[in-house]
């Protein structure tokens, strides 16, 4: 029982220090020359796609970090967690009518990846939208954009009523969209920063 209880608390600590980020999201923009005019709607529409790189998870007494790949296909996501020596900590898979999670050689299954979470870390978080905080094309009333419609900072209140304040550090040019580089989300003493190292859209 006491092994169990222990690894639930990992699991906790993992999801937290990876899931916070994505209930918002934000950037130091360097300029390029844009992508054509309807990029963003183009991204939006995007149903396939792979991302990877690391987050760090930073609070008063302590700073972990891990690796991700993340992958989009036919709106649906596979994540993986790795230590950096590449030992895999955790893996989320959704399926057509539920989301199953693997951590350390134990299986975890619900109807849907937000619930799978909330059910082994206690937080409530929006999982479904992911992809939408990670592209910044989530749309809101707090959303505050640059002169070439890229996501610069949001403020967003989760379901619990917490305030999360989000900063797009900066951008990078993937085919034709402008993809988020460095992400730094906040709330209270808690900080999540993201680094995306490399972007693949593939429309098949």
């Amino acid at each position: 029982m006491e092994r169990k209880e222990q690894h639930l608390k990992q699991i906790h600590l993992i999801l937290l220090m990876f899931f916070l980020f994505i209930s918002g999201c934000a950037q130091r923009i360097t300029e390029q020359d844009a992508p054509q005019t309807d990029w963003r709607s183009q991204l939006e529409a995007q149903k396939n796609w792979k991302a990877s790189g690391k987050v760090a998870f930073i609070a008063p007494n302590d700073r972990q970090s891990v690796n991700f790949n993340w992958q989009l296909k036919s709106g649906r996501q596979h994540l993986i967690l790795s230590s950096f020596i590449g030992t895999q900590l955790l893996e989320l898979v959704e399926h057509e009518n539920h989301s199953e999670m693997a951590y350390q050689d134990e299986q975890y299954i619900d109807q849907s990846s937000s619930e799978l979470i909330a059910r082994l870390s206690g937080f409530q978080l929006p999982f479904e939208k992911a992809p939408l905080w990670l592209t910044g094309a989530i749309r809101s009333d707090n959303n505050q954009y640059d002169p070439q419609s890229r996501l610069k900072s949001a403020k967003w209140t989760d379901e619990q009523g917490k305030t999360w304040f989000i900063n797009y550090q900066s951008y990078q040019r993937v085919d034709d969209f402008w993809v988020p580089k460095r992400i730094s989300l906040s709330q209270d003493k808690l900080r999540i920063k993201i680094q995306l190292n490399s972007w693949q859209f593939n429309n098949e």
